[in-house]
This record gives C-alpha cells, structure tokens and sequence, in this order.
C-alpha cells in the first residue's frame, strides 16, 4: 500500500509541474534596468520548492547578491516568493526631473505635505572647490542660480547628470545626522520628504512568471505593502541551462 501511494504522488508531482524544470536558469533578458553593464544573473529552482535568485552584474562583483524563498506553480505560472527589507530615508529625494529655465528649484516638505522652512542646502557645482549654502523659505523652496555656467562661448552647457552636487543638511531632534546628497544637471525641479518617523521594514514579494518550454517569462510582481522601496530586486527573463 505504501508503494502505490509513493507510485500516485511521484505521478501527481509530475502532472502538477509537467512544464517547470528544476534547475539553474540563466537571465536572457533584462525588464528592470538598475545600472549599466551586462547582467549575467541566475535563478534556480530547487525541487524542494525553494529558489535561489543570484544578481551578477560586470559593473563590481561587490554589487553581487543572492535572494532566497519558496515558489509554487499553477498551470503554466511559477510564483516566487520571498521576503525583503523595504527601505525608508529619513530624508528622501522623491523627483529629480530635468527642465530647462536655468534653474535648479529644491522643494523640502514633511511626510503630511507642510513646507518646511530653515533647512539647510549645500551645493557643488562640478570641477569647482567651493561649496555654497543656502536655506528653504516659509515655503520649503530654495533655488539655485545657473544662469552664469557658460563656457567661454557664452553656450549653454550641456545637462549632464552630476552637474551639481546637493545636500540637504538635516539633525533631528536627539542630534542625529541625517545629511544626505543627490546629484543634479543644471536646470532641475528637486523635492525632498523630510519623515523623522520612517523605519525599514520587511515586505512580502510576490514575483510571477509564465513558464514557456525552456523559458520563465516575467508577468507581474506585488508586494504586501505600499510604498515599498526594495534593496535588492529580482527581475528578468531566465532560461534554462542544459548540462
């Protein structure tokens, strides 16, 4: 009786996952670009339901990380899950967009939208050694000047994205640092979120592909939470590696 029911459950497990190969799968596609340089990662789906997602990059092998969780398969989907760190500033550049008035306008508000006024910026425009400063008015709003970076032309310079380096200098109440930069072109709209209150926290992700032969193909991907800023992501078509 026991060898016909290890019989049903070795043929049931492999009417169920028919489509998915265990294995190591290779990226074959990139659907979330982070940086430049080849992709090279790797995804292995183990047959204890669990997965192994290793992130190789050609820009530093100290960029490298790995992920793990289980996974589960209906009909011709493979769902991924896992749980990561959401990361939340205390001071956080939430837009950064190119204009073009000759300006770079910082915008600094609290988490409930109210203007905060009296902040500290400083600013580096690139090649130069002096570091300027400047504070927000009653309206959260400070601007920087770019008219005069010309060259000797009188030309326009072009926008390039480390133009300026910005700081916005903020020392919550318990005298805690929490100085934090970003880089801008020349003619910029910047807006800050100042939330003292922010905590890291752990997210549940939900990945989801559709299995096609040899390939996983990238449909969707939710998390438990809202606003979930991930450290490490997990992303890519895959497919299988033969021996």
């Amino acid at each position: 009786m026991k060898i016909k029911l290890t019989i049903i459950l070795t043929l049931l497990s492999r009417v169920v996952f028919a489509q998915l190969e265990f294995g190591t799968y290779k990226i074959s596609s990139d659907t979330f670009h982070i940086l430049t340089g080849r992709n090279v990662s790797e995804l292995v789906i183990d047959s204890n339901k669990t997965f192994t997602y290793k992130y190789l990059t050609s820009v530093s092998c100290f960029l490298w990380y790995d992920l793990h969780g289980t996974w589960e398969a209906k009909s011709d989907q493979l769902i991924l899950i896992d749980t990561i760190i959401s990361f939340h500033p205390i001071v956080d550049f939430v837009r950064n967009k190119d204009t073009d008035n000759d300006k770079i306008s910082i915008t600094i508000r609290s988490k409930d939208n109210k203007p905060i006024n009296g902040v500290k910026i400083k600013y580096q425009f690139k090649n130069e050694t002096r570091t300027l400063t400047g504070t927000t008015n009653v309206d959260g709003n400070f601007t920087i000047d770019t008219r005069n970076k010309k060259n000797k032309k009188g030309i326009e310079k072009r926008n390039v994205v480390d133009d300026v380096e910005i700081w916005i200098v903020h020392v919550n109440e318990k005298g805690q640092d929490w100085t934090t930069n970003n880089f801008s072109t020349l003619s910029a709209e910047i807006e800050c979120v100042i939330d003292d209150k922010a905590v890291d926290e752990e997210v549940v992700r939900t990945t989801t592909y559709k299995i096609e032969e040899n390939n996983l193909v990238y449909q969707s991907q939710t998390f438990n939470q809202d606003d979930v800023r991930p450290g490490h992501y997990l992303y890519g078509n895959f497919r299988i590696v033969k021996e």
